[in-house]
């Protein structure tokens, strides 16, 4: 099993809109591509504006074949092209369990 941890900072008077965008056009992709999505949360307590998403697949190559084929999808080109300009200081980490 291989964790994805994506985390990201939306400009506060983006977080709705953003949010929304997720929601109603990104997450019928990741279902429709059959991804293994664990969640999108949002910082309570912290910095704001912080987003944390969760991502399980099997292994590296299931990571990798996944995830090439969604950000290929001409749809999610289109999403990230609005919601990029939202977004500042991406991280992206790659987590195997040891336990």
């Amino acid at each position: 099993m291989v964790i994805l941890k994506v985390s990201y900072r939306v400009r506060l008077h983006n977080l709705t809109e953003f949010e929304e965008l997720f929601r109603s056009r990104l997450m019928p992709l990741i279902q429709q591509h059959q991804l293994p999505f664990r969640g999108l949360c949002r910082a309570i307590v912290g910095n704001a504006g912080e987003y944390l998403e969760l991502w399980e697949f099997a292994s590296m190559v299931d990571f990798e074949q996944s995830w090439k084929k969604l950000m290929a999808d001409s749809r999610v080109i289109e999403i990230l092209k609005t919601t990029g300009p939202m977004v500042e200081d991406e991280n992206y980490a790659l987590f195997e369990p040891v336990i």
